[in-house]
């Protein structure tokens, strides 16, 4: 019975392995596609987003009436977007409580001049030193309709000296997710190059629960590869890499504010961490803005409670890759995802997850039924064959030769299996 045991443990292990392997793990990294990467890395010209900054710490009431600001909200979220800057800095959770005593609703974004500064940018950036580009102290204009709803988008407008002007339109659906339309205007003669960015900032390490199988810090998927860097990880060394498709983003224990680029198109990510934490991408090629033209670029924003009918919506309706992956399933996701989704199942029909847990068990013992039916027979026959075991050890203790032969020969006329009980 303990041998049957082991080897069944020993063959499940193995199958979970095989598949996992086949199927699930990530392609191996060869020499030559690691020395490929670090030289695409080292060799991308796009620009930086360092920035310099002077902020004075204030409360968050206080950052909010500091500014001029667009109202958003839907039936999932409300909020503000700061015309200085254009930054998603000001998000609550409508349906979300602090506390299940409490009414208080979860607040997850805020500017960047308070203690917990949360916010989303985006944009373009150049090379080119004497181009004037909106920034964080920029003050953008509204054109048009000056609240933002799943109905009506917004739009806004910032123009510099040169002649060249910046606008943003921003849509929104009725979740969580934001589609920024950016473009860039060039009344001029001269023809410049720009980089679409999108980035998060925050900056302090969130109360985070320390549970060694959820990941909570900066997150990614980059070329079907999962990325997952804890926040003193980011604090020691940053993280950058060159990829054609994926996305990125800081994931909570119950929220994920995750950039999706724009598709299509090679972009670089880099999670650092310089007075506050960045998980931000920038295209790797430029757009090329003729005189008397146009570029323009989309990125989508999610800002989302981490529920999985949300998330795997998202993935399917927006085609992201791997985005499942922005709720931790573990190391046998494949597994434990089918799992939920049968307890789920049951919670719904039943209203109880304790009768939802009863009621998934007895499916998964009804689904191995037949191989345990088969086991509990051959442990019957065993028994039933204990007498003459005895007599044959019995009569044969001093030849082990002759003992064995003549099991092997009682199993094949009783037509038992000793492996399989």
């Amino acid at each position: 019975m303990d041998t049957r045991n082991v080897i069944a443990a020993i063959s499940l292990s193995a199958a979970v392995i095989i598949l996992y392997s086949l199927y699930f793990a990530p392609p191996p990294i060869t020499k030559e596609n690691l020395a490929e990467k670090n030289k695409t890395e080292q060799n991308t010209d796009a620009p930086s987003l360092d920035q310099k900054e002077n902020i004075t710490e204030i409360t968050r009431e206080e950052a909010l009436n500091q500014s001029k600001r667009i109202q958003f909200e839907n039936q999932s979220i409300v909020g503000s977007i700061s015309l200085k800057g254009a930054a998603i800095d000001d998000l609550t959770f409508k349906e979300y409580n602090v506390a299940l005593e409490s009414n208080e609703k979860v607040k997850l974004l805020s500017p960047r001049n308070t203690k917990d500064g949360y916010l989303i940018e985006s944009g373009f950036i150049t090379t080119d030193k004497n181009i004037d580009i909106p920034n964080s102290n920029s003050e953008w204009s509204v054109l048009g309709n000056n609240k933002l709803t799943n109905q009506s988008p917004v739009k806004l407008s910032w123009t510099n000296n040169q002649g060249i002007t910046f606008v943003k339109e921003i849509a929104l659906d009725d979740k969580f997710l934001f589609t920024i339309k950016q473009k860039v205007i060039n009344s001029t003669i001269k023809e410049y190059d720009f980089y679409s960015y999108g980035q998060i900032i925050r900056k302090q390490i969130p109360d985070i629960s320390n549970f060694y199988i959820l990941h909570e810090g900066l997150l990614a998927t980059l070329d079907d590869e999962l990325i997952e860097e804890d926040y003193d990880d980011i604090q020691e060394e940053k993280f950058s890499r060159t990829s054609q498709k994926g996305w990125l983003g800081i994931s909570d224990k119950f929220w994920i504010t995750s950039l999706i680029p724009p598709k299509g198109k090679e972009f670089k990510t880099t999670f650092d961490y310089k007075d506050k934490f960045r998980a931000n991408f920038v295209g790797t090629e430029p757009l090329v803005l003729k005189e008397n033209s146009s570029i323009e670029d989309k990125l989508q924003v999610i800002v989302a409670a981490k529920r999985v009918d949300v998330i795997d919506g998202y993935a399917a309706s927006l085609n992201i890759d791997k985005f499942d992956l922005a709720i931790d399933w573990g190391f046998l996701y494949f597994i434990t995802k089918p799992l939920f989704y049968g307890i789920d199942y049951f919670f719904k029909l039943l209203g109880n997850y304790g009768l939802a847990i009863i009621a998934i068990t007895i499916c998964i013992r009804l689904a191995f039924f037949p191989l345990a039916n088969f086991s509990f027979r051959s442990m019957a026959k065993m028994k039933a064959l204990q007498p003459e075991m005895v007599r044959l050890k019995d009569l044969h203790k001093e030849d082990k030769m002759k003992l064995q032969q003549e099991m092997m020969a009682l199993y094949k006329k009783e037509k038992v299996n000793p492996m399989s009980g």
